[in-house]
């Protein structure tokens, strides 16, 4: 068997500035997976935050999203029973504009409980991604509780592509797992930038021995 290296990116929130992030993305050949809260976006074009549910279609055309809470609760400071309606309606929602079911998740301000994961099980879920950055290329040991490789913003980005690319997958499938917010790009800061992230595509894009996809295609590999 061989075993392969795998590159994906997970963004949240379902905001403006993902339209420029995947103007670039595109052009560099890259995948991402966008975890959405349909209940902050609005019906029609009237948020100067939030891209509005009528154009999802349109703007995520060719990628993956998936649920990141109806709401954006805590979710280990609400109850189940919040919970259970916030994945829910989010589900559904999504499901209305995308003409099919999400089976990802991202859990909003990476907080879960015990019960939150009985809830994801419930609907299907197949994976959820939190936000504790591993540094490493090393699967996940539970597809339900993915921790990412790191933030676009971690100061070791660079030299954990590198790492990355010099890898030789011998023995095991590896992954590099990226996430975060593209609002964080209009900052204007070294980490936090367009050119930032013009950059970190620039340096894992284009290569043969990669494969690049999206969180539920890593998911399905085979």
């Amino acid at each position: 068997m061989a075993y392969k290296k795998y590159f994906t990116l997970s963004y949240d929130d379902g905001v403006h500035a993902d339209k420029q992030m995947i103007e670039i993305i595109n052009a560099y050949g890259l995948k991402c997976t966008f975890n959405l809260n349909s209940g902050l976006m609005p019906e029609e074009d009237t948020s100067s935050w939030y891209v509005c549910k009528k154009h999802i279609p349109e703007v995520y055309k060719g990628y993956e999203i998936a649920t990141h809470g109806y709401k954006h609760l805590w979710y280990n400071k609400v109850s189940a029973d919040e919970v259970d309606e916030d994945i829910a309606r989010d589900i559904e929602e999504l499901s209305k504009f995308t003409g099919s079911t999400t089976f990802g998740h991202a859990f909003p301000y990476g907080a879960w409980t015990d019960d939150t994961i009985k809830v994801l099980n419930k609907y299907g879920i197949k994976y959820a991604r939190t936000v504790r950055s591993t540094h490493t290329f090393d699967l996940p040991t539970d597809p339900i509780l993915i921790d990412p490789t790191c933030h676009h913003a971690d100061s070791q980005v660079f030299n954990l592509i590198e790492d990355f690319k010099n890898a030789e997958p011998t023995d095991r499938d590896m992954l590099f797992y990226l996430w975060g917010h593209s609002y964080e790009f209009r900052r204007d800061e070294e980490f936090n930038s367009w050119k930032h992230l013009e950059k970190i595509c620039k340096a894992i894009s284009g290569r043969n021995d990669i494969v690049y996809c999206t969180n539920m295609e890593f998911i399905n590999r085979k």
